[in-house]
């Protein structure tokens, strides 16, 4: 059941500027898992049986690793399935609860816009010193932007779910 006090709505009764954020992200979310399962399955597969593993395969993992974990930071925040204990929040008068929630949500805000500024700037040093995967030579900036990007588009979504739950 998504959290209607962090901005979560259900996928059903996703509104229109929530629809058009998350459709995009579950395609290339769905599309990378796989990718990700296929390139395990046939490395280990091909590693088993003829000794012939993919060739850097794992380094394809690694930098498709942090693409996904990019994708669902904000599903996450539009499912609202933050970290959240509402049990005792529940409990407390509407004015309280108003105040923790706006509360909660600056801090997740500030957080992820640390996170997000924190990644780009890892990204513009990533490239300064050509720092890549050990084996295949990938860069790392392009992960570094997608989380950056990840973590900046979770504060908007959570930053928009507080003002419309506000209204």
């Amino acid at each position: 059941m998504p959290d209607k006090h962090l901005g979560g709505t259900s996928h059903v009764v996703s509104s229109g500027w929530r629809r058009q954020i998350e459709f995009p992200l579950v395609v290339c979310g769905g599309v990378v898992i796989f990718v990700l399962m296929g390139l395990s399955v046939f490395d280990a597969l091909l590693r088993s049986f003829v000794n012939k593993p993919i060739y850097g395969a794992n380094d394809y993992i690694q930098i498709l690793l942090s693409f996904s974990v990019t994708l669902s930071f904000p599903l996450c925040v539009m499912a609202g399935r933050l970290i959240a204990i509402d049990t005792i929040v529940l409990l407390l008068p509407k004015s309280l609860q108003k105040v923790i929630h706006w509360t909660v949500s600056i801090m997740g805000i500030t957080v992820l816009s640390y996170i997000s500024w924190r990644a780009f700037v890892n990204g513009l040093e990533s490239a300064t010193f050509a720092e890549t995967t050990l084996l295949l030579q990938i860069p790392f900036g392009p992960s570094y932007y997608a989380v950056s990007f990840g973590c900046g588009l979770s504060a908007m979504v959570l930053l928009m779910g507080a003002l419309k739950n506000d209204s």
